[in-house]
């Protein structure tokens, strides 16, 4: 797990580094199905049939535009903001799923996993900062990315009961390729006029971070073999202080006082929430 956090950093770093050079488009068009090409090789391996194992297809399409959505919500987020401040924020994800595990699912939650939302938003203010001078709008962008990886887990929740974890990622990964290349091929004169503008060097990075994106949900996949959701979930939040580093080398950046207090009251109040949805109930 501790190898996940530092890969998806490390893919994190590197869309940061394409910036503004490549389309938004075709970055997540080349990383989804680099990933659906490098999973179906591995089902083809593994003689697996990737529809026996899939679960509702209606749930798989849905994780897939939820992933989506994701993905293009941090990639976004990544072009306008520090490498911490977008994990940081998008880390907020426990938090939004404590929110919808109560309004949606009608599930009990305690009076801690409460306050630890409520700290959590607190360490959002905290690096946000709202009519502050270095307020930027693009805050929305890691924070719509927590939002639908909350309703994400919802949706996983709900296949890994009777699906294939390897099938699951790579349908997803499949039905995103496809319905981004429905909106290529809509915009397609305008989008290759662009691409062809893209330095070589864009494209070296562009196939490092679909490789190092796909690697990430390969050891993510060894990790939850090993070992149940709710004990490797704490460790996520490793990602922060691997994003901190990566972007203090790479792009020389270190969080002032406030961000990193935002930073840490966010990890801390997102393993709270983890921790005490794992609390036993007391009987009264």
């Amino acid at each position: 797990m501790l190898m996940t956090t530092a890969i998806f950093a490390g893919s994190d770093a590197m869309a940061k580094l394409i910036g503004t050079t490549m389309p938004l488009l075709a970055m997540l068009w080349f990383r989804y199905l680099f990933q659906a090409l490098t999973l179906g090789a591995l089902l083809v391996k593994r003689a697996v049939w990737p529809l026996r194992f899939a679960g509702p297809m209606r749930l798989q399409i849905l994780r897939a535009m939820l992933l989506l959505a994701n993905s293009a919500c941090t990639f976004a987020g990544l072009r306008h903001l520090p490498l911490p401040v977008t994990t940081a924020l998008a880390m907020m994800a426990p938090l939004f799923t404590t929110l919808l595990a109560a309004t949606l699912l009608g599930e009990q939650v305690r009076l801690a996993q409460w306050v630890a939302v409520a700290a959590g938003f607190a360490g959002m203010l905290l690096i946000v900062r709202p009519g502050s001078d270095g307020f930027s709008w693009a805050v929305c962008f890691p924070i719509g990315s927590a939002i639908s990886f909350a309703c994400l887990q919802v949706v996983s929740s709900r296949l890994s009961k009777g699906g294939d974890a390897f099938a699951t990622n790579f349908l997803t990964a499949l039905l995103a390729t496809l319905a981004l290349t429905c909106l290529a091929l809509a915009d397609q004169a305008a989008l290759l006029a662009q691409v062809r503008l893209t330095p070589w060097s864009s494209w070296a990075l562009l196939l490092l971070m679909a490789t190092l994106a796909t690697s990430g949900q390969i050891t993510l996949l060894e990790a939850l073999r090993r070992a149940p959701l709710s004990v490797l979930t704490p460790f996520t939040y490793t990602q922060l202080v691997f994003a901190a580093l990566l972007g203090w080398l790479i792009f020389g950046r270190v969080p002032d006082s406030a961000t990193a207090l935002g930073i840490g009251v966010i990890a801390a109040s997102g393993m709270a929430t983890i921790v005490a949805r794992r609390a036993p109930k007391i009987a009264r």
